[in-house]
């Protein structure tokens, strides 16, 4: 009886998490709102944290696990996957530069807001700490947590279209289009990555890597 009064708690801790951080986007995408912002990241967060909480989840089991880190690496299909995703990153700054210009870059780093590789040190702080947060909201609570009460492709599609229209900024059609659907992919791969290792620790790697290619790359191909 206590055991199912605990699943119970978890399932709505999870469904109202869910459901805030897709009425927050939504919210985001529509009025760019700030607190709507905050709302998503505080939701996936503390939904995170209180079911690991609920469920007294041990490291080795957690889906933000350092213990696990290094043994998680080394599973099938990780490294390659991770290697996949690296190449994708330059890949698309190519054909978005071939397709669209210097507008693309001008339209991403328009809805980033952070700072800039003068001030590197920063840079690399803000970066850890964001990436690392999208991680466990997106990878960790919404996919990992979400794929216990549903099965992993549409909860996984469900947050990569979460995570793609968190990161909508209004432009011109195509440019808008095409950044986010390179968010989606990005989005769909980190998800699969997660589900090897269940652990968020693992797809922060090739997200954190990938902005940094990005940012080193922007002063070469546009500057």
């Amino acid at each position: 009886m206590a055991n199912s009064s605990k699943e119970d708690r978890i399932k709505m801790i999870t469904f109202i998490g869910m459901a805030v951080m897709i009425i927050a986007v939504a919210v985001k995408a529509a009025t760019n709102s700030i607190i709507a912002a905050a709302a998503i990241h505080a939701a996936g967060l503390a939904c995170f944290f209180i079911i690991e909480g609920v469920e007294k989840t041990p490291d080795s089991e957690s889906g933000l696990s350092f213990k696990r880190f290094f043994s998680d690496l080394k599973k099938p299909g990780v490294i390659p996957l991770i290697i996949l995703m690296l190449i994708l990153s330059p890949a698309e700054m190519i054909m978005s530069k071939a397709v669209f210009g210097s507008a693309y870059i001008e339209h991403v780093l328009g809805r980033v807001d952070m700072p800039g590789l003068d001030q590197l040190p920063l840079l690399l702080f803000n970066q850890i700490v964001c990436v690392l947060g999208e991680e466990i909201e997106y990878r960790a609570f919404f996919v990992g947590k979400g794929m216990k009460q549903f099965s992993f492709w549409p909860v996984a599609i469900a947050g990569a279209v979460v995570f793609a229209a968190a990161h909508y900024a209004a432009g011109p059609a195509g440019i808008v289009c095409w950044d986010l659907g390179a968010i989606f992919i990005d989005a769909i791969l980190f998800a699969i990555l997660y589900r090897k290792t269940g652990n968020c620790l693992i797809s922060f790697i090739p997200h954190f890597l990938s902005n940094m290619i990005g940012f080193f790359l922007v002063p070469v191909m546009f500057g």
